[in-house]
């Protein structure tokens, strides 16, 4: 009897292993209780977070929204996504049951969309880390704007699906004309609170120390790593079993507003929206609540030749019409345009004259005055000599 009922469970942990699929479908509790037999840190809660007003998360730039408790931590990670590197991240969180943040480089999604798809595809959340990673408080707020929309779009291309509605800048380097651009947007400025500086280390075990003593000091907070770091994807499951042993508990941010879909896309409608024609960034106030919520809209199509040219038939009858108010006003300017400029009096002339004019003519003056007494001087010497 008892054998048959230790069977009976081993077959349903097995069996709610294998209909897991996305995590969000168990309760947390069962999350936990299935990861690694209960060794996996799994995720506490997870936070979806109100982006509108140009909200702030992570103390390091200040005015940050602070919406964790006592020993909650955030995982995020930059610069990627790159081969060899954001597959073990993505395997290490897998091993623990654990959610994080990446905040995409746009062109290290666009070389590889589907690995971009496939930290979509795990349920994790992603975010926009500009379009190739430059400084954009050194760029000026035209071209750094240019560089946020860019990116947004070749991510979102990249991955097939809309992404959260958060931004990290390169280096936490802010821009003003940016964070006023976001703030439209609805999008949130996310800065830390702890850095791991995994780039510097090439011990694992040290990163983690790092981290740790960071994290024990603060208490909680957004943690940076890169997932294009070796030493990141070596300690990483390391990290995990320390914040679990400590105390620790994960939580994993989402974006409101249907930004950040919690159930996965087909493959079909991925490929449905790649090949729509390129999308632009709109406000539409959807929500019931009256908050400016952020959709997609597809681009105007071009127009045909036969509408170029009744459109052109059609200005050319509003330019003859003789009733026509813009008419008028077009003969009006064409008339002024082509009018001949009235004769300027001596006086006037003198007048109109600018500093640099009126210096101009006294040279003049004076060198033809020179020459003529120059040349005077030399006909009065030659008849001289001549009477001599």
């Amino acid at each position: 009897m008892r054998n048959t009922i230790f069977a009976a469970l081993k077959f349903c942990s097995v069996f709610s292993l294998s209909s897991l699929g996305a995590m969000s479908a168990l309760p947390v509790e069962q999350v936990q209780a299935a990861c690694r037999g209960g060794k996996g840190i799994g995720v506490h809660r997870t936070v979806a977070l109100n982006t509108s007003g140009g909200r702030r998360y992570g103390k390091s730039h200040g005015r940050a929204q602070d919406f964790l408790k006592h020993k909650e931590v955030v995982l995020t990670f930059d610069d990627g996504p790159v081969p060899n590197i954001t597959p073990k991240v993505l395997h290490e969180l897998d091993q623990h049951c654990a959610k994080a943040t990446f905040f995409m480089v746009a062109t290290m999604a666009k070389n590889n969309p589907s690995l971009a798809r496939k930290v979509a595809n795990k349920g994790h959340t992603i975010g926009i880390h500009s379009y190739s990673h430059k400084n954009l408080g050194q760029q000026s707020g035209a071209n750094a704007v240019k560089d946020v929309n860019r990116s947004i779009t070749a991510i979102e291309k990249a991955v097939g699906r809309d992404v959260a509605p958060f931004f990290r800048f390169p280096y936490l380097s802010e821009n003003k004309s940016v964070n006023q651009h976001l703030n439209r947007l609805g999008y949130g400025v996310f800065a830390i609170d702890v850095d791991s500086l995994d780039y510097k280390f090439s011990n694992p075990t040290s990163m983690v120390n790092r981290v740790m003593g960071e994290l024990n000091r603060k208490g909680k907070g957004i943690i940076l790593m890169h997932d294009i770091q070796k030493v990141t994807a070596r300690g990483l499951g390391q990290l995990l079993d320390r914040l679990n042993s400590e105390g620790y508990k994960i939580v994993h941010v989402r974006g409101r507003g249907g930004k950040d879909p919690q159930e996965p896309i087909l493959v079909s409608s991925i490929t449905e929206k790649q090949n729509k024609p390129k999308p632009t960034i709109v406000a539409s106030n959807t929500n019931a609540e009256s908050t400016t919520s952020w959709t997609i809209r597809k681009s105007i199509s071009t127009p045909t030749k036969e509408a170029v040219k009744q459109k052109k038939r059609k200005n050319v009858r509003m330019l003859t019409n003789s009733k026509n108010p813009i008419r008028a006003k077009l003969k009006k300017r064409i008339t002024i345009a082509n009018a001949k400029p009235s004769k300027k009096t001596k006086k006037q002339k003198v007048a109109s004259l600018t500093a640099q004019d009126i210096f101009k003519r006294n040279k003049k003056k004076a060198l033809k005055q020179f020459n003529k007494n120059k040349l005077a001087f030399r006909a009065a010497i030659k008849g001289r000599i001549s009477t001599n």
